[in-house]
């Protein structure tokens, strides 16, 4: 008898796939992957692989567009998930494990008129069921905030989508999340939650409010939750330890309120925080009430990041699924991660330093290991996200060391391009309590993203260098003058040394001409853009064009 899958839906977030996060590429379930550079889901995973159950078979990660509304991400993107699941592995029914907005996700579907009978449990995980007050800050005026690793791969996303669609983003980048981050919306409380200023202060009634939850409204009316535990058997996991946004202190709208209006209901001035949450989802909210839902009891010392791949977490997720759970051994600890990116019309590599991985201060467990031997220089080639014609590379140094990272950039096609870096480490937090704080585990902390732009051509070649020093300073991103001039020069040599050009005048070299005795060939771009534009243009204008912008690269 074939084994009920289990299928783990993510959190905002947590699926990862640029072309259809930029919308060049319509729905789909292929090219999805946990996101590159943060850790998040990889313990969920390989802790069911242990436990005996097959990637594609019966264990799948339902990858969905998290931007898009709860609702359309359980019609277009779970119920395919479930329909593959169920015909891969035989069975007729799959267990659901949702994690934060993962499990909004598996709620729409399931208390709606869509539903067909096929899910066998649901388990939710830190979700928001009755939002989360730190989604007012991000929907109501832009303002990133949240969970470790919601923050980093948003930020991301973001620099993406301004390089991208540049004259939506620059022009607001509110109303650009507005318009392509619906599911934001899905994320506000519907409570009380916002106090306006004043004596005493008092609260505003949610369904009073201009921007307002109306999908978490409707999946928690009294019918709505009865229809769920009615269709379902439904358990809740909370994380608690950890100072969580219960309300938000408001005064009156900003003026001129702008278009769209940011914080119409009011801009924030304090929040009001309680430890009875995992930092982002208070406990109440990641209850259901009604007598059929299993609330288990809350779990301390799990951040809402961290929840789906603590190990106290999956243990208590295999007891539910009555799955013997293999041994889970203590929350692994995230690698640092140095993140190079480009949005394109060029190709990357990375050429990395040799010596010893730097190692983030104050995280139980990221001590060197004593002899650990030193890193050798390595390529690392950045993987395209994108597609032909508009390149989108992302390369992922693990565990970097310090040093200056070598970065090759050839260009495609002529247009404009955006260069940028930065450090992704485990950071210790404290779980709150009675007497002194204890070690949690770590979560991913990024640095700002250093941005660098430039022109390029098709064959161009412009090299730069990425200077990282430790993993709490952004890296240094300049373009290499030197190497880029000298790849300029090595071009235009071999092209009057091959043959392709005649000598200059009484036989001169042309390049010699120019340099003559000069120590450095970068003081001589201008005058080197002649000589490929007077003497290689006429034979061949795209290898001129092309030296030509690795020279103005420099000047510029």
């Amino acid at each position: 008898m074939a084994r009920t899958p289990v299928l783990f839906v993510p959190g905002i977030c947590g699926s990862f796939n640029l072309g259809v996060l930029l919308d060049w590429r319509g729905p789909t379930l292929s090219g999805w992957d946990f996101p590159p550079f943060v850790d998040y889901g990889k313990n969920f995973v390989s802790s069911f692989v242990k436990a005996g159950y097959t990637r594609d078979l019966d264990l799948f990660v339902a990858f969905y567009d998290w931007r898009k509304s709860v609702k359309d991400s359980a019609s277009m993107y779970l119920k395919p998930w479930i329909d593959r699941a169920k015909q891969r592995s035989g069975a007729k029914k799959v267990m659901l494990v949702g994690h934060s907005m993962g499990g909004l996700v598996s709620r729409s579907y399931i208390q709606s008129k869509a539903y067909a009978d096929d899910v066998e449990e649901l388990i939710t995980v830190g979700t928001p069921h009755r939002g989360s007050a730190e989604a007012y800050y991000l929907w109501g005026g832009g303002e990133i905030k949240g969970d470790a690793n919601m923050k980093t791969v948003f930020t991301v996303y973001m620099w993406y989508l301004r390089h991208a669609h540049p004259f939506q983003t620059d022009l607001s980048e509110l109303k650009a999340i507005r318009t392509l981050v619906p599911s934001l919306r899905d994320l506000l409380p519907i409570d009380d939650y916002l106090l306006v200023q004043g004596m005493p202060v008092t609260p505003k009634p949610e369904d009073k409010m201009v921007e307002r939850n109306l999908v978490g409204d409707l999946l928690n009316q009294p019918a709505g939750i009865e229809t769920l535990c009615g269709r379902v058997p439904v358990t809740t996991i909370a994380g608690v330890g950890f100072a969580t946004v219960k309300g938000i202190t408001v005064a009156g709208p900003p003026a001129p309120p702008g278009s769209p209006a940011a914080f119409p209901d009011g801009a924030p001035i304090s929040d009001h925080t309680d430890a009875d949450g995992d930092g982002t989802v208070f406990r109440s909210s990641a209850l259901i009430a009604h007598p059929q839902a299993q609330n288990t009891p809350p779990l301390p010392g799990v951040s809402h990041s961290a929840l789906p791949d603590s190990p106290a977490v999956l243990a208590r997720i295999f007891g539910e699924l009555d799955v013997a759970s293999p041994v889970l051994g203590a929350a692994p600890v995230p690698e640092p991660r140095l993140v190079i990116m480009t949005a394109s019309p060029v190709t990357m590599t990375v050429e990395a330093p040799g010596g010893p991985p730097m190692q983030p201060e104050g995280v139980l467990g990221a001590a060197p290991e004593e002899g650990a031997a030193r890193q050798r220089p390595r390529v690392v080639r950045g993987k395209d996200h994108g597609h032909s014609g508009k390149h989108l590379n992302i390369a992922v140094v693990p565990r970097p060391a310090a040093g200056t990272y070598k970065v090759q950039l050839t260009g495609t096609a002529t247009g404009t391009f955006a260069l940028g870096a930065l450090l992704v480490s485990p950071e210790g937090v404290t779980v709150l309590g009675g007497g002194e704080g204890e070690a949690a585990p770590a979560e991913p902390k990024a640095t700002a993203i250093t941005t660098r732009y430039g022109k390029v051509v098709a064959g161009a070649q412009l090299f730069y260098e990425v200077s990282v020093q430790s993993l709490d300073t952004a890296p240094g991103v300049a373009i290499d003058a030197p190497r880029t001039t000298a790849g300029a020069v090595s071009k235009l040599r071999s092209a009057v040394g091959g043959g392709l050009l005649g000598a200059g005048a009484e036989g001169a070299d042309p390049v010699d001409a120019v340099l003559g005795g000069v120590a450095d060939p970068t003081t001589q771009v201008d005058a080197l853009s002649v000589v490929a534009e007077r003497v290689i243009g006429p034979d061949d204008p795209e290898l001129a064009e092309a030296i030509i912008a690795q020279l103005q690269a420099v000047k510029e």
